[in-house]
């Protein structure tokens, strides 16, 4: 292997340690992460447009699911669909802000819940 060929090996070898570190660097979303991303995306589908700007007589795309009322450390207000608002970009940046919501854990399935209907 001459000496050309060596540091172009090198050089593809530290990219590629460097491409390495910079992906371990990267934060990884934890699982209730991933079961809000799937909520919030199916909460989306069934209601395409922008709560908000229909209660002011406009239709805009909703992008983004925020509560209405502010959770806390609340499961149940923090997973309850009926406290969700689906948004669009600028309304939810004029509600929410730079606020990024802590994501409490899912409430189990086999939770013994009272509900009324």
């Amino acid at each position: 292997m001459g000496k050309g060929k060596r540091n172009q090996y090198w050089q593809q070898h530290e990219q590629a340690v460097d491409k390495m570190e910079k992906a371990k660097a990267k934060p990884l979303k934890s699982d209730r992460e991933k079961v809000w991303q799937r909520a919030s995306t199916d909460y989306l589908i069934a209601n395409h447009f922008c709560q908000d700007c229909q209660k002011r007589g406009y239709t805009s795309p909703a992008e983004f699911v925020a509560h209405i009322q502010p959770p806390g450390e609340s499961q149940l207000k923090f997973w309850n669909i009926d406290n969700w608002q689906a948004l669009c970009e600028p309304c939810f940046q004029r509600i929410v802000g730079a606020a990024i919501p802590k994501v409490l854990e899912p409430i189990p399935r086999d939770a013994k819940l009272y509900t009324v209907k």
